[in-house]
């Protein structure tokens, strides 16, 4: 998957050009916006060059925060105008959503207004004070649990829309899940920290960093390939098997969670210090989740279920994977196999993971 972001993506005229290059060369094309500029001519022109949907940021279900935090009246109606724009044009959408001591209360109204305009997907947002973010108010720790507490009973309550919180591993922990275990589906919706693992940020100049929120660059794409960035940068080895500082390091979910790589550079410089934003604290009697467990043995693959997992794209492989692996188990059964892969498939599509506007 390819995010087309920004700032705003639909300012550049040659947007189409761009999509259709990505999809060209078998990227998943998508866009995050504002949907300001998001019309019915701009919409059928990105679906005609190849973009599978769009992520429209929509703050509160109703215009009043929505408008005050972009400091322009009328940005709400605008957003919803864009989203059935992109509807019309057969571009699957999600909406976005970041969060505010502001909008809390709204989280039900907005699952609402997600389902009544179509959308396939909702995206909570937890806001990384980094960049422009340092000057917002972020939530205090309390404050996020309580929410992600909410988030979790709207998913429970709504099997026909896909609610995510997103820059918050501490979902997993919220609900009770180890590394590699499933629950009703849970698996594929929540986990550690994306950045550097699945998920990386191209900046407009080339310059390679772990996600948009970590502003420290691992490589140059002007003086490197991506392939030698991605495999070989020293910084990328410590996020993917690196053991996470302070509190997080004796933690009872340290793999599972992990916390917010992000929010630990942001507070100490360090990619692997203690997401300083968790309230968490483990039982007197716990001990720290063992890494191991992310290796631990599992069903055997079938050649031809391999070779049809490996073309899955990378960015949802994982997690694929991971979902066919527990339902074997549960079901008592040491080998997937093709049959199985394609009498198992996803009901819905995978949403997309995009940055706010």
């Amino acid at each position: 998957m390819v995010v087309l972001t920004g700032g705003e993506p639909l300012l550049r005229p040659d947007l189409p050009a761009i999509v259709e290059a990505a999809a060209r060369v078998g990227l998943l094309p998508v866009i995050g916006t504002n949907g300001l500029l998001l019309d019915g001519r701009r919409a059928s022109a990105l679906a005609g060059a190849g973009a599978a949907g769009v992520g429209v940021s929509v703050d509160s279900a109703t215009p009043t925060f929505h408008d005050q935090l972009r400091g322009l009246p009328g940005t709400w109606v605008r957003a919803l105008e864009g989203i059935r724009a992109a509807r019309g044009a057969g571009l699957a959408v999600q909406l976005q959503a970041s969060l505010f001591a502001d909008n809390l209360d709204d989280l039900g109204a907005l699952a609402d207004l997600a389902e009544a305009e179509g959308a396939m997907a909702i995206h909570f947002f937890f806001l990384v004070c980094t960049g422009r973010g340092v000057s917002q108010t972020d939530l205090s720790g309390e404050a996020y649990e309580l929410a992600l507490g909410r988030i979790a009973r709207l998913q429970e309550a709504r099997s026909g829309l896909m609610i995510r919180a997103r820059c918050a591993p501490y979902l997993r922990r919220i609900l009770g899940l180890r590394a590699g275990e499933e629950r009703g589906g849970d698996a594929g919706w929540s986990g550690t920290c994306l950045a550097g693992r699945t998920y990386f940020r191209i900046t407009p100049d080339g310059r390679v960093t772990p996600c948009p929120y970590i502003p420290a660059a691992v490589g140059d794409l002007r003086q490197s390939d991506l392939r030698t960035i991605w495999e070989g940068a020293e910084d990328l080895a410590r996020l993917r098997a690196g053991v996470p500082g302070g509190k997080c390091a004796g933690c009872d979910f340290r793999v599972s969670c992990g916390g917010c790589r992000a929010r630990a550079w942001a507070a100490t410089g360090d990619l692997m210090a203690e997401d300083p934003k968790c309230s968490y604290r483990p039982a007197v009697q716990a001990v720290p989740e063992p890494f191991a467990c992310e290796a631990a043995s599992g069903p055997r693959w079938s050649p031809e279920a391999h070779a049809l997992l490996e073309r899955i794209p990378g960015f949802v492989r994982a997690r694929v994977r991971g979902r066919l692996e527990a339902l074997a188990r549960q079901n008592g059964l040491d080998l997937i196999t093709l049959d199985y892969m394609q009498a198992h498939r996803p009901r819905m599509p995978v949403p997309v993971a995009l940055r706010p506007r």
